[in-house]
């Protein structure tokens, strides 16, 4: 960086020409009247006194404490204050930080330079004089006005200029500038020689500007418009634009930067792309009232911007335990990759930074949470690039996960098996755990997710999990639905007692040796033997779905293909074996979902497969959706309204009513009671002001742990508003009576 002293003089100001309007010019408000004194702060420059920083109103000129302050014109006192911020307003003009003149009061006509309108306030050691009326405040500092004589034979200092991306603070190199660029600069004002106190060398500058030349300094290639000068502080703009005036990363009370590029009162910037990669000169320079400037010449180089952001990460797992969240992704392969951005969401709309590339650089691709939750939680990942401007990859799709205490024992593995994106859906990413993740926790149980990647590599184990939720979506046609390897760790699953619910459009026909070429004997096998289900041909035109006469889906009727996605077919199945029922089917009457539970391949263990032959994301109506995980969940645990949970090594000794959960909740939560001993059970649901809306039970039960689940509905089946309701179990044996209430808490 290369500085010179910049002196523009009398011929340059005359040649730019001055904005500032002639002015009234007036005597100093202490003692001698008639000669400069010390400022020690500038009118316009920055405080950051006040929570969003404000231009400074006024000018402050040290005294002793106590010395007296006199009005710089005739006028009469308009308002003063005695406590606080103690002041005396003279017409325009107001006298801050003195005590008033106990023998004045509002309304008293004073005279200049002889009415003493107050004594400098113990341990404020200045008066602060303002020129003008709040909101239309006046520079008193200029040339041939305001205060008179005033000395200033001391320039300004441009201490340094810096480039930001354009409305960040992510600085760049002089060396590589590129985009749109915010010019930084700090300026030094010295209202004194250089052996002055430091209040009298830190203040603000009276106007700066800029402009962009030649790399030799002789052609100006840019000059922005309106003039030399981007700021000029004659008055006091609106304290809203002070953080546009300065960069306030790096802006004080006593440091003064200014963001040169941009106007009073909007944003402006450098537009780098304007010009031709190579080597330029920034000139910024600096005047005070008194015409001493200074200027500084940087050389910089503007290149073409690298803006291709890195490799999307690949979300591995997320898996939540009673304490602790835990999830990792893999790295992305990107030779600038600077770290990792985790975003986190509960509704799957509203996305919060949770931790940035400052604590997650490239080398990390794992990390934990140590919290409960007592719900569930979405994450997803983005990479970003060292380039200055730092680049941002699209977002990992979307993986979710819940800890705390469960209701049930049983954990569900959601595993996310949709990779196309050129199909119907085209986007890099996307979300599809969260309908599940939902809908599953809502019901009362927990789940993490993964990707089907990370159950091949073992990252995930299938046996883990009680249960498996696996989507494929509408692949098939360019990638395979599943793979050998994933069809063997379904298959010993699935041999060992566990339950399957898969669903996708084309898995019989990528599977099934009368549909694709490229299926084999062993995936047809699988698709008969483990998903119970035969191929007979690509699927109907209409997108309805009913259930029918089976328990599982009964009175379902919906359609799909009207949301997420439209698929361009799906498949048409029937059952294999004598124990799989349909237990959906198309419009038509064509099979679109099998359900078996069974021994699978030589097995004695007994499993559970659902197969869907369309994508469940795309079901449009969201109560249908939910009810088919309801469905599935009940199909494999059986744990809908009174039902009682598996028998344990120790039956109930004491009746008990257990804390709903989740609570609060919206738009379920799952109530659990024990019996010791068979007894009539009402259980029911009152409003605050004791109304019954609800009764769950109303039944003679034998001893056992029971589970109910409120759907937050009234006895008529209409959703009831959010609020706090009472929860009262009524247990009755002949020996004894038992009763409990608790509260329940609705959140919309």
């Amino acid at each position: 960086m290369k500085t010179q002293a910049f002196a523009l003089g009398f011929f340059l100001w005359l040649l730019i020409g001055v904005s500032a309007r002639a002015q009234e010019q007036f005597p100093w408000p202490v003692k001698p009247f008639d000669q400069s004194h010390e400022i020690t702060g500038n009118f316009c420059e920055y405080r950051s006194t006040s929570p969003n920083g404000h231009f400074h109103n006024g000018t402050d000129i040290p005294k002793a404490d106590g010395s007296p302050v006199y009005p710089v014109k005739d006028g009469t006192i308009i308002a003063m204050a005695t406590s606080g911020t103690p002041y005396v307003r003279v017409d325009d003009k107001a006298y801050v930080h003195i005590n008033p003149n106990p023998n004045l009061q509002v309304g008293d006509r004073v005279y200049a330079s002889q009415t003493v309108l107050g004594y400098i306030k113990s341990g404020a050691g200045h008066v602060h004089f303002t020129n003008g009326y709040v909101g239309s405040e006046r520079n008193s500092m200029l040339m041939n006005s305001g205060l008179t004589p005033l000395e200033d034979p001391w320039p300004p200092i441009i201490r340094f200029v810096r480039f930001y991306e354009n409305n960040t603070s992510n600085e760049l190199p002089a060396n590589g500038l590129s985009g749109r660029v915010d010019i930084v600069v700090k300026v030094d004002e010295q209202n004194g020689p250089p052996t002055s106190r430091e209040s009298r060398l830190n203040n603000g500058t009276y106007r700066i500007g800029y402009r962009i030349l030649s790399a030799d300094t002789s052609t100006v290639i840019y000059q922005p418009p309106g003039g030399d000068w981007r700021f000029q502080f004659d008055t006091k703009p609106d304290n809203a634009y002070v953080n546009i005036v300065y960069f306030r990363p790096l802006s004080s009370t006593t440091s003064h930067v200014y963001q040169v590029t941009n106007e009073v009162s909007r944003d402006g910037y450098w537009d780098t792309t304007s010009l031709p990669p190579g080597d330029y000169v920034v000139m910024v320079y600096t005047q005070d009232t008194r015409f001493n400037g200074d200027t500084v010449y940087v050389r910089v180089t503007v290149r073409e911007a690298d803006t291709t952001p890195p490799q999307s990460p690949v979300f591995r797992y997320f898996v939540g335990r009673e304490s602790e969240l835990r999830f990792g992704w893999t790295q992305s392969p990107d030779a600038d990759l600077l770290g990792y951005r985790i975003y986190y969401s509960f509704d799957n709309q509203n996305w919060t930074l949770y931790r940035n590339e400052t604590d997650l650089p490239a080398a990390v691709t794992d990390t934990s949470l140590q919290i409960t939750l007592n719900r569930d939680i979405y994450f997803r990942i983005t990479a970003v690039d060292s380039t200055p401007w730092k680049n941002e990859s699209e977002p990992s799709d979307v993986l979710g996960a819940s800890n705390g205490s469960a209701t049930w024992g049983q954990r569900i593995l959601v595993v996310d098996g949709f990779d196309r994106t050129d199909g119907a859906w085209q986007q890099a990413w996307h979300s599809f755990v969260y309908d599940y993740g939902r809908e599953i926790v809502s019901w009362g149980f927990h789940f993490d997710s993964a990707p089907n990647e990370s159950v091949v590599d073992g990252t995930v184990s299938l046996t883990d999990y009680d249960a498996v939720f696996w989507f494929v979506g509408d692949e098939a046609d360019r990638l395979e639905t599943l793979s050998a390897a994933e069809q063997a760790l379904l298959r010993d699953y699935l041999e060992a007692g566990g339950h399957l619910f898969i669903n996708g459009a084309h898995i019989a026909w990528d599977l099934d040796t009368d549909g694709s070429d490229s299926a084999t004997t062993a995936d047809a096998e699988f698709l008969h033997q483990y998903l119970k289900a035969d191929f007979l041909y690509r699927g109907p035109d209409e997108r309805q779905v009913n259930g029918t006469d089976f328990r599982v889906f009964r009175d379902l009727s919906f359609s799909f293909g009207n949301r997420a996605y439209a698929v361009d077919s799906t498949d048409v199945i029937q059952p294999v074996g004598d124990s799989t029922v349909v237990c959906l089917r198309y419009a038509g009457g064509e099979a679109a979902g099998v359900f078996y539970r069974g021994r699978f391949g030589q097995s004695d263990s007994v499993g559970s497969v659902i197969y869907l032959a369309f994508p469940l994301e795309t079901v449009g109506d969201e109560q249908a959706r939910s009810q088919i995980i309801r469905d599935v969940l009940d199909a494999f645990f059986d744990f809908l309204v009174g039902t009682p949970e598996p028998a344990s090594e120790t039956a109930p000794v004491a009746f008990a009513l257990q804390p709903n959960f989740p609570n609060p909740f919206n738009p379920r939560t799952t109530i659990a009671y024990q019996l010791p001993v068979m007894a009539e059970v009402v259980l029911e649901v009152y409003s605050p002001l004791g109304q019954k809306v609800r009764t769950l039970v109303h039944a003679r039960q034998p001893a056992g742990r029971y589970r109910v689940v409120w759907d937050a509905r009234d006895d008529r089946g209409r959703q009831l508003p959010a609020g706090i309701y009472l929860l009262r179990l009524k247990a009755r044996s002949p020996e004894t009576e038992f009763q409990k209430v608790q509260k329940m808490v609705l959140v919309r």
